[in-house]
């Protein structure tokens, strides 16, 4: 019996031990779970937040996608842009011939014959005896020089006149660019290109305005040279006069001194 009994009393123990074991891994495990079950909310909502700032992210580069598709790349519209030709050529570029090489070649008397195609009538070099006459060039390199000047004008005004078409026809197909320029950009980009090429066709302007004012300079320092030489002329004519009638009334004096002297005899 008592083997029986230590046996039956062993199995009790066994099986409150057991029963004590279950019990404390079933709350072991509800706890686990618990703690589980937090830790995956957790994660949902930082989920949750990480796709949230996903979409504000998106959202604020499709805003700049659809920015850049309207206004475009500044700096690729800037590369694009064609610069030859755009105020360098332009400012660098002389029309027509130097100052000092328009009166460097002037010959004085072929202004003489010059008649301006068929304007003037050419001033004849034949005196009356049917001979050449040969002029002072001194005197006629003024008017040389005046015709030198007029003859680059007239050609400024061909070159600067074949400049200006080009520009304007460059001119209306920037306007046509600028009117059909799809981006911020393109607008910008053409509206520089406009502003250079009206600032070209001015200074072309100003190149032929200043051969114009050239002649007309000319042409006043001539008309001031001859006032000049007149009142010089006339100066010294008077001059002349006053000794002529010295001599005159000196040499009347000596005539006058024998008369007395062949009369007193």
């Amino acid at each position: 019996m008592k083997p029986l009994f230590l046996a039956i009393f062993f199995l009790a123990i066994v099986g409150r031990v057991l029963a004590q074991l279950a019990v404390v891994d079933g709350v072991a495990l509800a706890n686990n779970r618990v703690a589980h079950a937090e830790n995956v909310a957790k994660w949902v909502e930082s989920i949750s937040n990480l796709r949230t700032q996903i979409d504000q992210l998106r959202q604020q580069i499709d805003i700049q996608s659809d920015l850049r598709k309207w206004t475009g790349n500044p700096v690729e519209a800037g590369g694009s842009l064609v610069l030859d030709g755009l105020g360098q050529n332009d400012l660098l570029r002389n029309y027509g011939r130097a100052k000092y090489a328009v009166v460097g070649l002037m010959d004085s008397l072929q202004s003489l014959g010059d008649t301006a195609n068929g304007n003037y009538r050419a001033i004849s070099d034949v005196d009356l005896n049917g001979g050449a006459y040969k002029r002072d060039p001194m005197i006629y390199r003024r008017y040389g020089v005046l015709d030198a000047k007029r003859d680059n004008s007239e050609q400024v005004a061909d070159e600067t006149a074949a400049r200006t078409r080009e520009l304007q026809e460059e001119i209306a197909l920037t306007l046509d660019a600028l009117k059909a320029a799809p981006t911020d950009a393109e607008v910008q980009k053409q509206a520089a290109k406009l502003a250079a090429l009206n600032g070209q066709l001015e200074q072309v302007e100003a190149a032929r305005r200043r051969e114009v004012d050239a002649v007309t300079l000319q042409k006043i320092a001539n008309d001031s040279r001859i006032e000049e030489e007149r009142m010089a002329a006339a100066e010294l004519a008077a001059r002349n006069d006053y000794l002529a009638n010295q001599r005159v009334s000196a040499y009347l004096k000596t005539l006058k001194v024998r008369m007395n002297h062949h009369e007193s005899r």
